[in-house]
């Protein structure tokens, strides 16, 4: 048995396998992404994915928020609950929580040296390449099995279908919308990425849908036919209404689904977290009818205290300064309906960063209308785009641009720039929101 990692040998350790999310996988296929292979590497460390119950949510916007809510109310309940989410912010160690701590490092070293000693032992004869995602879900999924969690909320990584935590028959399987993602790998209709991601309904389940395109709903009730699966769907089977959305955050009221929950609070902001929360709430219905202890005073406190970092986060105040890790055009559209309705006599700045593979001029062309001026930067990332490519792109729209490749510099830029009412947002890459926070907190970003 090799000796213990110290929790940076154990960060070191893991940046040596393949991480589809610094270099994405060239393709999304069953060669690549072995579930059988997984689920067997899981068997041989006592079948964690088994010690515990789940809900399991794949979509391509509002996943995180979405299983934050349900995992808040879960913990409200007094229910030992695990949430395993990705990417992470600034630390590697957010990825796995219970109750909403996250994984100690005394833990996380624990575990990796455990995965290195099983690797380098009874699994040394495959020779089969794991990955840095798949380590890190066998790690979160050991965690909740060690320390008893009653139920886990898991957030699927990429795709659904041949995505590693698709190991999982959960209580609950939930879609939150779908658009336009990683249309190289999943498909460049939305029929097709609804393909991939109705891969997580299982036979016999019951499966939460937010809104969806009509082709999408054609794909997810035909899947779920197949399955013998229970289509629970936003707008026909559970309604919800935004009472008020303002800058401390949202009330709505909720009905279907044998519920009536009115002024709910919410503490994210944005209207567009409304839908996350009547998705969620959904979900959290599916539950009780299954038996699980939830009540409406669970449902009220758990949705109060809900915290969800990256995601129209306020970092200051005159300036107002906004997170938000909008890195899809449906993802940015939400942003820019927010900011108008939230600041709408504010001069909105924005802090722009983005990665190669997503749909940079759609995004610019989404924000650019409300923007009073931008300043461009780099993603630390082999897949950043160049500043200068993304300061041509805002030039063409007739937005005032600067260049700074530094993001911290960047922000401090705008915020010297901007007036006390001005609104300052840091947007386009969740890669981008972690830097910023992390570095400004003295933190070096993990990965």
């Amino acid at each position: 048995m090799g000796a213990a990692l110290s929790y940076d040998e154990a960060l070191t350790y893991l940046g040596q396998f393949i991480n589809y999310e610094v270099r994405p996988p060239a393709s999304y296929t069953p060669g690549r992404f072995d579930l059988q292979a997984f689920v067997d590497f899981l068997e041989s460390l006592g079948a964690p994915h088994r010690a515990f119950p789940s809900v399991h949510i794949a979509g391509s916007k509002g996943k995180g928020s979405t299983a934050a809510i349900v995992a808040a109310i879960l913990s409200q309940a007094g229910l030992h609950t695990g949430l395993f989410t990705s990417p992470h912010l600034v630390t590697i160690r957010e990825r796995a929580q219970i109750d909403r701590e996250p994984i100690s490092r005394e833990d996380f070293a624990a575990l990796v040296s455990e995965l290195r000693t099983h690797l380098d032992g009874v699994m040394a004869a495959q020779r089969r390449a794991r990955t840095f995602f798949e380590l890190t879900t066998a790690l979160g999924f050991l965690h909740f099995a060690r320390r008893q969690v009653d139920i886990a909320v898991v957030e699927v990584g990429l795709g659904g279908r041949l995505d590693t935590t698709n190991v999982l028959t959960p209580q609950v399987a939930v879609l939150t919308p779908i658009g336009y993602e990683h249309t190289r790998l999943l498909g460049d209709t939305l029929s097709a990425i609804a393909g991939e991601k109705a891969g997580i309904i299982k036979p016999h389940i019951r499966v939460v849908s937010a809104p969806q395109a009509p082709e999408v709903v054609e794909v997810f009730a035909r899947r779920c036919q197949d399955q013998a699966a229970n289509l629970i769907l936003a707008e026909r089977d559970f309604q919800w209404h935004v009472e008020l959305a303002s800058r401390h955050g949202t009330r709505l009221h909720f009905d279907g689904l044998g519920q009536s929950w009115r002024d709910l609070t919410l503490p994210l902001l944005g209207r567009h977290q409304a839908a996350n929360a009547a998705v969620a709430l959904a979900t959290i219905a599916q539950l009780q009818q299954q038996g699980w202890p939830i009540t409406e005073a669970h449902v009220r406190q758990g949705m109060a205290q809900v915290h969800w970092e990256g995601r129209m986060e306020v970092l200051g105040r005159a300036p107002w300064v906004l997170l938000d890790g909008a890195h899809t055009v449906e993802a940015a559209t939400c942003l820019r309906q927010a900011l108008t309705e939230l600041f709408p006599q504010q001069r909105l700045a924005f802090v722009l960063g983005i990665s190669t593979d997503k749909k940079i001029p759609e995004i610019i062309a989404t924000l650019a209308p409300v923007a009073h001026s931008m300043t461009v930067t780099r993603v630390n990332s082999p897949r950043a785009c160049a500043p200068e490519e993304l300061a041509a792109l805002v030039k063409a729209h007739g937005v005032q641009v600067h260049i700074e490749p530094d993001p911290v510099v960047a922000l401090a830029q705008a915020r010297s720039q901007a007036q006390a009412m001005d609104v300052v947002c840091v947007t386009g890459s969740l890669l981008l929101i972690g830097e910023v926070k992390a570095r400004l907190q003295g933190l070096t970003p993990e990965f």
